[in-house]
């Protein structure tokens, strides 16, 4: 019987339907119910099939299981699910086995996620010695992957309370189908993806299992993102329009040369030569939040060997680079010891020489393009339209790598292929010679 219409005989609708899936655990299947407390935490209630974990049975414990979230969603939606003991022992059982499992051989894998997470930073890493890692990561990726493994990640393995060697293809299919159906973006459940793919490979280091169960699973290919673009015309309307605000720099960067916000935000005076008219774009600034603090990190390693690049000066960015390297000045004499010295040299600075938050980069630029009745286009689609621009006065594709700073023409090509009109419009005049139809009045019926 269709699930739809098993519903309708229950009075349940799809979306009152309680999430869940079947999983192994201990030889036997279980039904995992996405349950959540009084407060709205996720508090997943483990319920046994009762069924020995074998293929021959596993359609039969995915009817159960499915039984059991009707029954479930029933009880919830008449006020009764949790008073009843249907419910209560197969959660004491699973406590029972979670502290039977505390063993060092194998532990809860909400634990390893944390060892993991330390054991990966970036200052604990000896090149070509541990796990065969042959670079560190940079201490920003590490923070997001330690934000994910703390607001999310670890709560919801401590709630499912499952070792490392009960982590298997359903659960984590379980796990990534309950962040989808919650509205979570397919590129923020690649993250989770991501972390869990290299815990298990960890896991796997230390000798605790022999083959990752997540390896097993396939994501579904996460759509490009379809940047918007401002065209020649609005560019210019805004760029009249920002004048003397306090990211007009970065976003004469990003627009005119196509630079990331980081590498606009790292721009320094050393970096200019306004005899020889070029500056350099060998610089970032980027910011990672660990606990409740804010680090930001100066770096001369760019992205890829080609994002150090060399631009000329165009002298509209000249002008206001200038007028912004003499505010700075002045400001500076002004504001006298309360001045920072952090970032002496810098040029996307605030009145008190402290580094502009690059948060705040993307929320003034949101607000600014409102107030100018443009588009509600993201920051790093500044760079997009810069491509934009270049594409449609038929730029070749090799001048505009180099001016991107991508590393490998393909990356250009893939991203901005969908952009290249002029030779699309030349393609339209050879098919309209080949068949050179006469214009009708009307069509004949």
């Amino acid at each position: 019987m269709e699930l739809t219409k098993m519903l309708e005989m229950v009075r349940l609708t799809e979306d009152e339907l309680i999430g869940g899936f079947v999983t192994s655990k201990k030889g036997y299947y279980y039904t995992v119910l996405n349950r959540k407390d009084k407060n709205g935490k996720r508090k997943p209630l483990w319920i046994s099939t009762g069924l020995p974990a074998t293929d021959e049975n596993k359609t039969e414990a995915e009817s159960k299981c499915l039984s059991t979230r009707i029954q479930y969603s029933l009880d919830l939606k008449n006020g009764v699910a949790d008073k009843t003991s249907a419910y209560e022992t197969p959660e004491k059982n699973v406590a029972q086995d979670n502290a039977d499992d505390t063993r060092s051989e194998n532990p809860l894998f909400a634990d390893l996620l944390k060892e993991w997470l330390e054991f990966r930073h970036p200052d604990n890493i000896v090149v070509g010695e541990d796990f065969n890692f042959d670079k560190t990561i940079k201490l920003n990726t590490w923070a997001g992957y330690a934000e994910n493994i703390e607001h999310n990640l670890y709560p919801t393995f401590k709630a499912y309370g499952c070792t490392v060697k009960e982590v298997t293809p359903d659960l984590l299919k379980g796990h990534y189908a309950y962040r989808l159906k919650n509205g979570k973006k397919k590129s923020t459940v690649a993250k989770d993806y991501t972390v869990i793919n290299q815990v298990l490979n960890y896991a796997i280091s230390k000798k605790i299992i022999s083959v990752n169960p997540n390896s097993a699973i396939t994501l579904h290919k996460i759509e490009k993102y379809n940047a918007a673009t401002l065209n020649a015309e609005q560019m210019q309307y805004y760029i009249e329009f920002i004048v003397g605000d306090i990211i007009e720099i970065p976003i004469l960067l990003g627009g005119f040369y196509g630079m990331r916000r980081s590498e606009c935000l790292g721009v320094r005076e050393s970096q200019f030569d306004f005899k020889h008219k070029f500056f350099r774009a060998n610089h970032t600034v980027t910011k990672v939040t660990i606990g409740n603090k804010k680090i930001y990190i100066p770096s001369d390693k760019l992205k890829t060997d080609l994002s150090n690049r060399t631009y000329p000066l165009i002298p509209y960015v000249e002008e206001r680079i200038k007028a912004k390297i003499a505010e700075n000045k002045e400001l500076r004499e002004l504001c006298g010891n309360s001045y920072s010295n952090e970032w002496l040299g810098y040029i996307c600075v605030n009145q008190l020489g402290e580094i502009i938050d690059p948060d705040y980069i993307t929320n003034r630029h949101r607000d600014l393009l409102k107030k100018a009745g443009l588009l509600p286009i993201r920051f790093h689609d500044l760079r997009h339209s810069c491509v934009g621009l270049m594409m449609a006065n038929e730029v070749p594709m090799e001048r505009i790598r180099d001016w991107v700073g991508h590393s490998d023409i393909r990356t250009t090509v893939n991203i901005y292929g969908h952009l290249e009109y002029q030779s699309k419009k030349k393609t339209a005049k050879i098919i309209e010679k080949s068949l050179p139809l006469k214009k009708v009045g009307a069509a004949n019926l």
